[in-house]
C-alpha cells in the first residue's frame, strides 16, 4: 500500500505541472472573467476542431507537426479513427460561422510574412512576444469564451517555424489533453438522468455503496453485491453499456497489466453474457488480434490504471470497444473495475468511448 500511495503522489504531480504548463503564458487574469450571456452558444460536433494558420506552413514541416498532434489514431479502438476531427482554415476564411466553433487553434510562427502570418502574429501583445522570444519552452496558451460560450480556444506559437514543431513533439500529450478533457466535461454536463435512472442508482447506491450518472433511458441489467450492469439499448443505434466489479484488495500485484485482464474476464464470464441462454457466450478480452492499451493516470487523486481495447463473446456472437479503470478505494480497501464498453458494428467508436469515459469520471464511492 504504501507503494500504491507513493505512485499516487508522483500522478499528482505530473498533473499539477500540466496544469501549470497550461496557464503558462495565458494573459487572462484571476477577476477578469467575461460576461457571456450575450455570446452564442458553441457549434460543432464533440471532436471537432478548428484550425487557423498559414496553409501553405501546413503544407509543410509545420503541417506535419500539427496532424501528429491532432490526426493521431486513438489507442484502442477496434479500427483507426483519428483522434479529433479537423478543418484547417487561413484567417481570411474566418468568418462568423467559424468564429463559434467549440474549439479554436490559432497557429502562430514569428519568422512568416505573409498576410495570413502577419494577422496571426496580431493576435499576440508586444509584452507576450517579448516572453515567447525570451522563452522558447513557451508554445501555447488557453483562452475560452472568446466568441461563445462553451468555447475552448489554444494558441500555439513558437519565435520560428523549428521552435514550435520541436514543442509540439514533445508535448503532444499536453496539447491533445486540453481538448480530451474540455470534450469529456462538456459530455458530463449534457448527459441527463432521468425519474427512472435516478431510481437505478438508489438502488445500486444502496447495494453497493457507489454513485455514478446513469443517463436517462439506461436499464439495470444486473446487480449483485460485487458487481453493477446498466445498458442502453435502442432499437437502432449503438448499445451502451457501463459496469462495475469489485473485490477485497490484496496486493499491488493487481495492478499489473496482465490482472487486470484476468479481472475483467473474471467479470465478464460471472456476469455478462450475449447470451443469457447460453453460457458459451460470455464476455473476454480481445488479445489473439489486438492487444488492449495500458495507461497509468490521476483518477480522483487515485493511482488509476486505465486500459481500452476490444471485447467479444467466447462463441463469437457480438463485439466491440471498452474503456476501464482499475484503482483501489482506500477507506473500504476494496478494488474498484469500473467499464464503459459499446456494440456499433461497422460504425466509428471514437465519440461513443468519449462518452463511455465522460461517464465513467462521475463513479465515486460514497
Amino acid at each position: 500500500m504504501k507503494k500504491l500511495l507513493a505512485l499516487l503522489f508522483i500522478a499528482s504531480l505530473i498533473a499539477c505541472s500540466g496544469e501549470k504548463d497550461q496557464q503558462e503564458v495565458g494573459e487572462e487574469k484571476e477577476g477578469n472573467a467575461k460576461n457571456t450571456s450575450f455570446l452564442p452558444d458553441a457549434t460543432g460536433e464533440s471532436g471537432e476542431i478548428v484550425i487557423i494558420i498559414n496553409k501553405r506552413k501546413y503544407d509543410g514541416a509545420l503541417g506535419e507537426a500539427i496532424k501528429e498532434v491532432f490526426r493521431e489514431t486513438v489507442p484502442g479502438l477496434t479500427r483507426p479513427e483519428p483522434m479529433f476531427t479537423i478543418r484547417v482554415i487561413e484567417p481570411f476564411e474566418f468568418n462568423r460561422i467559424f468564429r463559434v466553433a467549440r474549439n479554436l487553434v490559432y497557429v502562430t510562427s514569428f519568422e512568416g510574412s505573409s498576410a495570413a502570418d502577419k494577422w496571426l502574429q496580431g493576435t499576440f501583445s508586444e509584452t507576450s512576444r517579448e516572453r515567447i522570444f525570451n522563452n522558447p519552452d513557451l508554445f501555447m496558451q488557453t483562452s475560452e469564451d472568446q466568441y461563445s460560450k462553451g468555447q475552448k480556444i489554444l494558441q500555439l506559437f513558437g519565435k520560428d517555424d523549428a521552435s514550435l514543431i520541436k514543442n509540439l513533439k514533445e508535448n503532444k500529450g499536453l496539447v491533445q489533453n486540453f481538448f480530451n478533457i474540455a470534450e469529456k466535461q462538456r459530455l458530463a454536463r449534457t448527459i441527463q438522468m432521468s425519474t427512472a435512472s435516478k431510481g437505478i442508482l438508489r438502488k445500486v447506491n444502496d447495494r453497493l455503496g457507489i454513485n455514478i450518472k446513469i443517463p436517462a433511458g439506461y436499464e439495470l441489467s444486473m446487480l449483485e453485491d460485487d458487481f453493477m450492469w446498466v445498458r442502453a439499448l435502442p432499437a437502432v443505434g449503438p448499445s451502451k453499456n457501463l459496469f462495475v466489479y469489485s473485490k477485497p484488495y490484496t496486493s499491488q500485484d493487481e495492478f499489473k497489466y496482465e490482472n487486470i485482464i484476468k479481472l475483467r474476464n473474471e467479470a465478464g464470464k460471472k456476469y455478462i453474457y450475449g447470451d443469457p441462454e447460453n453460457k458459451e457466450s460470455y464476455m473476454i478480452t480481445e488479445t489473439e488480434y489486438m492487444d488492449p492499451v495500458f495507461r497509468n493516470i490521476n483518477f480522483n487523486d487515485q493511482y488509476t490504471v486505465e486500459m481500452k481495447g476490444a471485447w467479444k463473446t467466447n462463441n463469437f456472437s457480438v463485439g466491440g470497444t471498452f474503456v476501464s479503470y482499475t484503482f483501489v478505494d482506500e477507506g473500504t480497501e476494496r478494488l474498484y473495475y469500473i467499464e464503459g464498453f459499446v456494440i456499433h458494428p461497422s460504425e466509428d467508436h471514437r465519440e461513443l468511448i468519449r462518452e463511455m469515459e465522460s461517464l465513467l469520471t462521475t463513479f465515486r464511492v460514497s
